[in-house]
Order: C-alpha cells, then structure tokens, then sequence
C-alpha cells in the first residue's frame, strides 16, 4: 500500500538514510512532491519495504548471513577493489606524467615562438660598436 511518508520516515521504512532518500529522488528512482510548507513528501511501498527488510535479514540456503548494510563487503571484495582502484591510479599517474611532458613542450614551443616574434636589432659593424659610431 502506498503511502506519502517524510524523508525521515521514508529513510527508516527503507533502511536507509534521508539523504540518500534525496538522491532517489533527484534521479528520479522515486516519487515525490513537496507539501505546503516545502518538505518532501515520499510515496513508498511500505508493505514492500518491510517485506524486503525481512528478507534481506533471513540468512539464505547455506546458513550464512548476508551483509545487512549495502557499505558492507568481505575481506576479498575489499581486496579486490583496492586492486582495481590501484591500476586505475596507476594508469591516471602515467597519463597524468604523460600530458605535463606534453605542457612543457607546448610552453618550450610557445617560449621560443615568441623569441622569433621578437624584432632583430640590426647589426653593426665591429668598427661601429667599437669606435660607436653608426653603421
């Protein structure tokens, strides 16, 4: 049955937070409305929450317990992802040392464009810049 429920009490219908209740409906996974006053009010399946909650707390068929927070992984997951998270820093490390070479030769480049850009003095003669006269 559904109901309109408040952020709080949405969030503790569906075991989660009232922020993360806001990012649902931000991105549009859940429905809502504001009231009068400007609070969000959440339409929420309240029987099927509790009966997902239930279900989630069961322990299934080989007895062991499932993580009852999403945030909770085991030890390989964690070391898994960390694996991962590690050979993506390396590869943005060497992208990253790879695009500042790249920087310093446009500034070098840059640096010595405008060197040419900037005018000649003529060149006098030794006799010129010894004696001081003009050329």
């Amino acid at each position: 049955m559904l109901e309109q429920l408040t952020l709080i009490e949405a969030g503790a219908a569906l075991g989660i937070s009232p922020d993360a209740v806001r990012m649902r409906i931000k991105r549009g996974s859940m429905q809502a409305e504001k009231d009068a006053e400007g609070r969000w009010l959440v339409w929420v399946d309240v029987e099927q929450a509790a009966a997902e909650r239930e279900a989630e707390r069961e322990p299934d068929a080989t007895g062991e317990r499932e993580p009852e927070r999403e945030g909770e992984l085991s030890a390989e997951a964690l070391q898994a992802r960390v694996a991962v998270l590690e050979a993506r820093l390396e590869a943005i490390e060497s992208e990253r040392d790879f695009l500042r070479k790249q920087v310093d030769t446009l500034v070098f480049a840059q640096g010595m464009a405008a060197q040419k850009a900037l005018p000649n003095p003529a060149r006098r003669s030794w006799w010129a810049r010894l004696v001081g006269g003009s050329a």
